[in-house]
C-alpha cells in the first residue's frame, strides 16, 4: 500500500473513531526538558548557568583586549554557546509552560525566575562586543579570514562598531533589560492573554478565550461577528489606561537605546539586527503602500459580491456559508502529503513533530492565542504551538509552523552563533510551506469552494503585506509621536491608527470606532518593536522563491533546502544570491505584489 493510500486509509479509521469518541487533540510532551516546574534540576541548570557566566567573563574580558588571537576567540564564541545552550534549555521550557497556560501561577513563577537570571547572564556577555571593538578595524577585518564558522559572527560585531557604547554603558543596558522593555512587552502579554469573553453562539453563553473570539471573523453570522470583534477590542479600551503606559514605555526605552547607539532612526535599530539596511526597508514600505489601491478594488468586488456594505468586522468573513471543516488529524493528513511530495526530507521532519509529540493543537482557557514554532538552540527538535479550531485557514497555519518546524530543524547544522535568522528571513519556510499546502488543497475543492478559498488566501496576503506595512507606519509615526510629545496618548494613538486604515482600505469598508482600538491588540509592537515589516519582506521573498521553483522545478529543491541549512551563518543577500535573487533590484518587491494583484483579478 502506498505512502498516501497508507495515510488515507488512517483517516478513514480515525473519521469512523470521531463518530464514536469525538475530536483529537495534541499537546506537548514536556518531559522533553524537565519533568514538572517542581523538577529540582532547573534551579540547578539556572545556578549554574549564571556561574559559568561569571568565570567567562573573569576568563576573557582581559584576553580579547590583551591577547586577540584566533584561538582566543574561537573558545570564547565555543564557550559562550554552551552557556547560552544549558540556559535555553530553561528558557524554552518557562516560555512554552507559560504558553500552554498563561494563568498557571507556576509557570508565571518560572517565567519570572528565568527572566532574572537571563538578566544576570546577560550582563557577563555585554563586555564581548566593546571588547572586541577597542581594537583597530583592520585587525579585526583580519581575524575574521582566520575565523571560519565564526567569521560571520565577527563580520556583525565590526558593523556595530559606531552603535556600541562602553562597556561599563553595555553593562548597565544588559542589566536594565530585567525591568526594561522585554519585562514590559512580558507583562503586557500576561495581561492581555488572561482576558475571557462571554458571548451568546447559538443560543448558549460561551466564554471564550482571544484567538477564539478573532476566530468569529471567519464565521458566516454578519452580527456574531461585529458583535464578537466589539467585544473583543472593549476589554482592551477597558485597560486602555495601563496599555498605553504600557506601550508608551517600552517606546521610550527602545527610542532612547537607539538614541545612545547613535542610530538615525529607531527602525534603523531593528534594521540592523535583521542583516537589511534602512533604503531597502523604505523601498518596501514606500513600494507596498503604492500597491494598496488592490485592496480597495479587492474589497469593493468582495461588498458586491456579498450583498453587503462592509465593515473590517467583515473582511475575512466567507462569501457564503462553508460547512466544510477539517480536524486536527485530516489537517495532519493534507499536510504531511503535502511537504512529503515536495521532499521527502521535508515530509519526515515534519512527521517526526506528531510522532514526538511536539505539537500543542487545543483550545484552551488561558492559552496564549494565534501560533508559534519554538526554537531556541542547534538540537534539531522545534515545538509548535496551535490554536486548531478546524477551519481551513488552520490547515495552513498547521502548515506555516510546520514550515517554520523545518528550518529550525535543518538548520540545526549550524552553531549556535549562526543558527537563528533575521526576523527578514525567518519567514521563509513557513510561508513557501503555505503555498505548497494551498496548491494541495486547491484540486480537492469544487468551482465555489475554489472561489472562497483564493479570496480567502489574497486575504491572507493582504494580512501578510499590507496589514504588516499598516502596522510598521503606524509604528514608525506611533514612535515619533511619543518622542516629540513625551507621551502618546490612547486617543492619539487610535487617531494615528484611524488614519492608517483609511490609507490600507480607502473607502472600500467602514471603519468602525472600536477598530481604532486595533493598535492595542497587535503584541508584536509591544514585544519586538518593528518586528512587523519583516512579514511582508518575508512573504514577497518566498513568492519569489516559489515562483523561482515553479520554473525550475525539482532542481531548484536542494538549493532551497541548502538555503533552509544555512540558518543566520551568512548575510541575506549574499545567502539569497546563491537562488539569483537580488535584494538589490527595485522591480524585485513589485513582482510579488504583481503576483497577488493577478490573484484578485481573476476574481473579478
Amino acid at each position: 500500500m502506498s505512502r498516501v493510500k497508507k495515510r488515507l486509509f488512517s483517516l478513514l479509521c480515525y473519521n469512523s473513531l470521531i463518530l464514536l469518541f469525538g475530536g483529537m487533540v495534541m499537546k506537548w510532551n514536556l518531559n522533553f526538558f524537565y519533568e514538572g516546574p517542581d523538577d529540582p534540576e532547573i534551579k540547578q541548570d539556572l545556578e549554574t548557568v549564571l556561574k559559568r557566566s561569571e568565570v567567562f567573563e573573569e576568563t576573557y574580558s582581559k584576553r580579547i583586549v590583551q591577547d586577540l588571537t584566533t584561538d582566543t576567540v574561537t573558545d570564547m564564541f565555543q564557550e559562550r554557546e554552551a552557556i547560552e545552550t544549558q540556559g535555553a534549555k530553561v528558557s524554552q521550557y518557562a516560555g512554552l509552560l507559560f504558553s500552554q497556560d498563561t494563568q498557571n501561577a507556576k509557570a508565571q513563577e518560572l517565567m519570572g525566575l528565568v527572566e532574572k537570571y537571563t538578566a544576570e547572564v546577560e550582563q557577563h556577555f555585554s563586555f564581548i562586543n566593546p571588547g572586541l571593538l577597542r581594537h583597530d578595524i583592520d585587525k579585526l577585518e583580519a581575524l575574521k579570514e582566520e575565523l571560519g564558522d565564526y567569521a560571520w559572527v565577527m563580520e556583525r560585531i565590526i558593523e556595530r562598531k559606531s552603535h556600541t557604547l562602553s562597556g561599563e554603558t553595555e553593562k548597565i543596558l544588559a542589566a536594565k533589560n530585567e525591568t526594561g522593555r522585554d519585562n514590559l512587552g512580558s507583562l503586557y502579554s500576561k495581561m492581555v492573554s488572561g482576558y475571557s469573553f462571554e458571548l451568546a453562539v447559538d443560543g448558549e453563553t460561551k466564554r471564550l478565550n482571544g484567538s477564539q473570539m478573532r476566530n468569529f471573523r471567519y464565521k458566516s453570522d454578519k452580527t456574531l461577528r461585529r458583535k464578537a470583534m466589539r467585544k473583543l477590542f472593549k476589554r482592551y479600551e477597558e485597560d486602555k489606561t495601563p496599555i498605553t503606559g504600557l506601550y508608551n514605555n517600552i517606546v521610550k526605552d527602545y527610542d532612547i537605546e537607539s538614541r545612545f547607539r547613535n542610530y538615525p532612526e529607531p527602525i534603523s535599530m531593528r534594521n540592523l539586527d535583521n542583516e537589511t539596511n534602512d533604503p531597502i526597508v523604505e523601498r518596501l514600505i514606500d513600494v507596498t503602500t503604492k500597491n494598496t489601491d488592490m485592496v480597495e478594488t479587492y474589497y469593493n468586488w468582495k461588498a458586491k459580491t456579498m450583498n453587503l456594505d462592509l465593515q473590517l468586522a467583515d473582511i475575512y468573513a466567507p462569501l457564503e456559508e462553508v460547512n466544510r471543516e477539517y480536524s486536527f488529524e485530516e489537517a495532519k493528513a493534507i499536510v504531511l502529503d503535502a511537504y512529503y511530495d515536495f521532499h521527502q526530507t521535508a515530509g519526515e521532519i515534519v512527521e517526526s513533530f506528531f510522532d514526538e509529540k511536539r505539537i500543542h493543537s487545543e483550545v484552551l482557557p488561558g492559552k496564549r492565542g494565534g501560533a508559534f514554532c519554538s526554537y531556541y538552540v542547534p538540537n534539531g527538535k522545534p515545538f509548535v504551538m496551535l490554536n486548531h479550531n478546524n477551519s481551513i485557514n488552520d490547515v495552513l497555519t498547521m502548515a506555516h509552523e510546520l514550515g517554520h518546524g523545518l528550518h529550525g530543524t535543518l538548520s540545526s547544522e549550524q552553531t549556535l552563533l549562526n543558527y537563528h535568522t533575521p526576523l527578514t528571513m525567518a519567514e521563509i519556510a513557513s510561508v513557501f510551506g503555505e503555498i505548497v499546502v494551498f496548491n494541495r488543497l486547491l484540486p480537492t475543492l469544487n468551482e465555489k469552494e475554489k472561489q472562497l478559498f483564493v479570496a480567502s488566501t489574497i486575504e491572507g496576503n493582504f494580512a501578510t503585506t499590507f496589514r504588516q506595512n499598516m502596522f510598521a507606519r503606524f509604528e514608525k509615526r506611533s514612535h515619533k509621536l511619543a518622542s516629540e510629545k513625551g507621551f502618546a496618548s490612547w486617543q492619539e494613538l487610535s487617531n494615528l491608527y484611524n488614519e492608517e486604515l483609511k490609507t490600507m482600505f480607502g473607502n472600500s469598508v467602514k471603519i468602525t470606532e472600536e477598530y481604532n482600538w486595533e493598535w492595542a491588540t497587535i503584541p508584536h509592537i509591544f514585544q519586538v518593536p518593528f518586528y512587523v515589516y519583516a512579514y511582508n519582506f518575508a512573504n514577497l521573498l518566498v513568492i519569489a522563491i516559489y515562483k523561482k521553483f515553479e520554473e525550475e522545478g525539482e532542481a531548484m529543491i536542494p538549493q532551497y533546502l541548502d538555503l533552509l541549512r544555512s540558518g543566520g551563518s551568512d548575510r541575506p543577500d549574499r545567502l539569497l544570491k546563491k537562488l539569483d535573487i537580488d535584494l538589490e533590484d527595485d522591480a524585485f518587491w513589485q513582482k510579488g505584489f504583481d503576483y497577488i494583484r493577478d490573484m484578485v483579478e481573476s476574481l473579478r
